[in-house]
């Protein structure tokens, strides 16, 4: 989706796990698509009219089989990226990323703090869980 100036709007959800890791995506190794091979936050662009609620519940869904009702999720922030304007949300899921339908990407797996601070991931998504993991 884009606004009227269009910037690009998209979404992102932490999926948290009881013990504290968080789950990432492996992006596909396409050299077409942004940031290929690279460790995300699972997320996705949004549709014409879908709202970044909705968007979030769709993406979980889509790409990895999640059914996570919109009540689950917190807002952690919207803001403006260089890639244009992200809505972030978290939810505390226990998740095993072996049973996980995974229909974009190349894996899923879960990370500590630790292991994601020595990581370098795609879309600013170091700053965001560094925000977030600051955040308690």
């Amino acid at each position: 989706m884009t606004s009227s100036s269009s910037t690009p709007a998209g979404v992102q959800v932490i999926v948290q796990a009881a013990d504290g890791r968080v789950l990432l995506q492996l992006r596909d190794d396409k050299p077409e698509i942004p940031y290929p091979n690279t460790w995300c936050i699972p997320g996705g662009m949004r549709e014409d009219g879908e709202s970044p609620l909705d968007c979030a519940v769709r993406e979980l869904e889509e790409e990895m089989g999640l059914r996570v009702p919109p009540s689950r999720l917190r807002l952690v922030e919207a803001r403006t990226r260089s890639y244009g304007h992200e809505t972030t949300y978290a939810v505390e899921l226990d998740v095993d990323p072996a049973t996980i339908d995974l229909t974009e990407g190349q894996a899923v797996a879960l990370f500590t703090a630790v292991e994601i601070a020595g990581m370098s991931l795609g879309y600013e998504d170091d700053d965001v869980l560094a925000a977030f993991f600051a955040r308690g």
